[in-house]
């Protein structure tokens, strides 16, 4: 995808098979994510 390219939780959740509260959880910092996890979110989100 471009970098330039918007992409919104939903659509960042389902490309990863997670839900959409724990995309959210994860980007706001919460503790309840683990490692791992956001990790994998923050990764794929920069890549987009």
């Amino acid at each position: 995808m471009s970098k330039n390219k918007k992409i919104n939780i939903k659509e960042l959740a389902k490309k990863l098979g997670l839900s959409v509260s724990s995309v959210s959880r994860a980007l706001n910092g919460y503790d309840n994510i683990s490692q791992q996890t956001k990790y994998k979110i923050f990764k794929t989100a920069k890549k987009i």
